[in-house]
């Protein structure tokens, strides 16, 4: 399942953005190995998508690297040919309400656990590349990220507002348009839950998406950094000025401690045409 050297990881220099890891969020990973007695070990999982492929029956779906997927009617998920690199697209047909998801690990498989408990308290990262077809209102919530294991199945996101289900996650999500808001369904938010509990969204503006635009999304939790900065987020590269604190991951509302794998969600909010989530690459680490 993973496609990709991390050459960078390993670079020193911070500046230009590229289209491959994010060198600010990756430096903090790879700057917590270095350990005289070689005791720290990296866990690297992900994929470029060079290589997708799969069947699907009944709406259930198995692809190449141990994915599972759920695909209303009419929708698909398939490796675009004209895009170097490897990229696959999740994408609806455009009728109303439909489901489209997708799931490392299969349905049961997770990577790891973002905890605040002593000794399971890992460096643990998330990035992922990314673009949408269209911003049009009720096109097509997305969501990127970290949910807790068998997430690609039907009801993922709520009808009618694109929402995420009462499920554990933390990642990045836009949802319809509510209320006759214009342009609801652009604005990417960096969010997390606690099933059961109320969603929690620390950067409810990360980005107003432009169609066909690509962006990199991530974000770190280093629980030896200050308790006022324990998760921070980066959009291409850019940290941005607002992060999740020590309290807040102590609250009931952080899936702290939860098995989480990484899924890709899109929700039809009306008949409005197909919706395409394309994504270039996800990428996960956890220091152990």
């Amino acid at each position: 399942m993973f496609g990709f050297l991390p050459h960078n990881l390993f670079v020193q220099h911070i500046g230009q953005n590229t289209t491959g890891l994010s060198p600010r969020l990756w430096s903090k990973v790879t700057g917590t190995l270095m350990q005289s007695d070689g005791s720290k070990r990296l866990i690297l999982a992900g994929d470029d998508f060079t290589s997708f492929y799969g069947t699907v029956t009944s709406n259930v779906g198995d692809y190449s690297g141990g994915y599972k997927s759920y695909e209303e009617t009419g929708g698909t998920i398939t490796q675009l040919a004209n895009q170097k690199g490897g990229v696959i697209a999740i994408t609806s047909d455009g009728t109303d309400n439909d489901d489209m998801a997708l799931a490392a690990g299969g349905a049961t498989g997770v990577l790891g656990a973002i905890s605040d408990t002593a000794g399971d308290d890992h460096v643990t990262a998330f990035e992922c590349r990314f673009s949408v077809s269209t911003v049009t209102d009720d096109a097509g919530a997305i969501f990127v990220g970290l949910t807790e294991e068998g997430l690609a199945a039907a009801a993922s996101m709520t009808d009618d507002t694109g929402v995420m289900a009462d499920k554990d996650y933390i990642g990045f999500c836009s949802v319809h348009k509510n209320g006759g808001t214009a342009g609801t369904n652009a604005i990417l938010k960096f969010q997390y839950k606690k099933e059961g509990a109320t969603a929690q969204t620390p950067i409810p503006t990360l980005q107003t998406m432009v169609a066909n635009t690509w962006y990199k999304v991530g974000f770190v939790y280093n629980p030896f950094a200050p308790a006022s900065r324990r998760i921070t987020v980066y959009l291409d590269n850019v940290e941005q000025s607002t992060y999740v604190t020590a309290a807040d991951i102590a609250a009931s509302t952080f899936p702290d401690g939860e098995e989480l794998t990484f899924s890709a969600l899109t929700h039809q909010g009306g008949a409005t045409g197909a919706h395409s989530l394309n994504l270039d690459w996800w990428a996960f680490g956890q220091v152990i």
